[in-house]
C-alpha cells in the first residue's frame, strides 16, 4: 500500500483555495478514514493537521470498511486518474494511490472491485 508522506500531508494542508480534484481526494481518504464532513476543506485541514493522522492513515485496518463507505469514497474519485491529480497537485498522489489501494483492499475482501480501484498507476 502507498504511503502518504509528511511533507505531501504539508504541503495539501498549506494549499488555501485547492483544485476541485485535490479536495475530491482528500475528501475520499476521509471517507475511508471515518471522518464526518468529508468534503468539508476546513474539516480536512484540521484533521490532517492532528499528529494522528499519518498513523492513522498506516494503521488503517481495511478489513473494518464497509463496502457502502468503499462507494462513496469511490464516488469521490471516479474519473479521476493518477496522471491527472499529479499534474494538478504533486502532494496529492500518494493521497490517490492510498485511497486507490484502500478501496482494492476492500474490493479483494468483498469480492467485488470498484472501478477506481481497478486504474493501473501512471507511468
Amino acid at each position: 500500500m502507498y504511503g502518504i508522506k509528511k511533507g505531501d500531508v504539508a504541503e495539501v494542508k498549506a494549499l488555501c483555495s485547492p483544485p476541485r480534484s485535490v479536495v475530491q481526494v482528500l475528501s475520499a481518504t476521509m471517507t475511508l478514514l471515518g471522518e464526518v464532513n468529508p468534503g468539508d476543506f476546513r474539516n480536512i485541514k484540521r484533521v490532517l493537521a492532528h499528529s494522528t493522522f499519518l498513523q492513522r492513515v498506516t494503521t488503517l485496518d481495511t478489513d473494518s470498511i464497509s463496502p457502502e463507505v468503499a462507494v462513496k469514497a469511490r464516488g469521490y474519485v471516479e474519473g479521476i486518474t493518477e496522471e491527472q491529480i499529479t499534474k494538478v497537485c504533486l502532494a496529492s498522489t500518494s493521497f490517490f494511490r492510498w485511497v486507490r489501494d484502500v478501496l482494492a483492499a476492500v474490493a479483494k475482501r468483498t469480492g467485488d472491485l470498484p472501478e477506481a480501484a481497478k486504474k493501473e498507476p501512471a507511468s
